[in-house]
């Protein structure tokens, strides 16, 4: 199964030479910290290119070791799903070339988490929040594998992330290098989203940067997992809950006990 490009040309370059381009210009922007010596995951935002694309990119370039495979937690703007979504084998397009599904840690994914997590590639289809991700990965790591995983926006996202996490320890173990990157955007603020309470104007928007936006932040940096439901039903300040809490649950099964920012 070939999942094609959907947003190509709207959330990012549709060349291949126009998308190496743009990544070139991230690249010269920012630069491996010195002190990031052992990344096993992130989460990215997903908004267009010319608003988060560097800011995605530099989670990626901050990996210093080759990745066999990236475990990618998306966030759901418009699927219908009960249970975790994985798309458990196939390709997906990019403008850099094709990105296989690591078929066998995806079975074992779905094999482990059958109560939480099914098969359902569709899930995925009109999904941009993974897709905008892999132009960097094919970039920057272009014989990686992907498993591509959209949570549920519950607290059963936390089972789904403690599933991947001891399938990754066991995978490690062995000697397979694999990554793990959920991505969300932060607060939705504007009319255009029905939330604007602090009104408009530039008091708003501090507010959404050095407040709401803060909250999750700190939830994130300090990996409370059990709360990012809670706190995104309370404040709006994400659009990918499940991927937050899957992701934070997985690297607490990894031994991480702090994130960096």
């Amino acid at each position: 199964m070939k999942r094609q490009m959907r947003f190509a040309g709207s959330f990012y370059p549709r060349r291949e030479s126009e998308c190496k381009n743009m990544i070139e210009n991230f690249l010269r922007d920012v630069s491996k910290p010195d002190d990031f010596e052992k990344v096993i995951a992130g989460i990215v935002p997903h908004a267009g290119w010319i608003f988060s694309g560097k800011i995605s990119f530099a989670v990626f370039n901050a990996i210093k070791k080759n990745i066999d495979t990236f475990i990618l937690f998306s966030a759901n703007h418009c699927a219908w799903i009960s249970k975790s979504a994985i798309m458990a084998e196939g390709v997906w397009e990019t403008p850099l070339g094709q990105i296989e599904i690591d078929k066998d840690i995806a079975k074992q994914i779905l094999k482990t988490g059958k109560i939480y997590i099914e098969d359902n590639p569709d899930a995925h289809a009109d999904e941009h929040s993974i897709e905008v991700q892999l132009p960097f990965i094919k970039f920057l790591f272009p014989m990686a594998e992907i498993v591509p995983i959209m949570p549920v926006t519950t607290n059963d996202a936390v089972r789904v992330g403690e599933i991947v996490g001891e399938i990754v320890q066991n995978e490690t173990e062995k000697g397979k290098r694999i990554a793990i990157i959920g991505t969300s955007d932060l607060t939705h603020y504007g009319l255009n989203y029905g939330f604007a309470s602090k009104g408009h104007g530039n008091d708003a928007l501090k507010w959404v940067k050095e407040v709401n936006d803060k909250r999750m932040i700190n939830l994130m940096l300090n990996l409370e997992y059990d709360k990012i439901t809670e706190e995104t039903d309370k404040h709006k300040n994400a659009c990918g809950p499940g991927a937050i809490s899957a992701t934070l649950a997985s690297e607490k099964i990894l031994g991480r006990k702090k994130g960096n920012l």
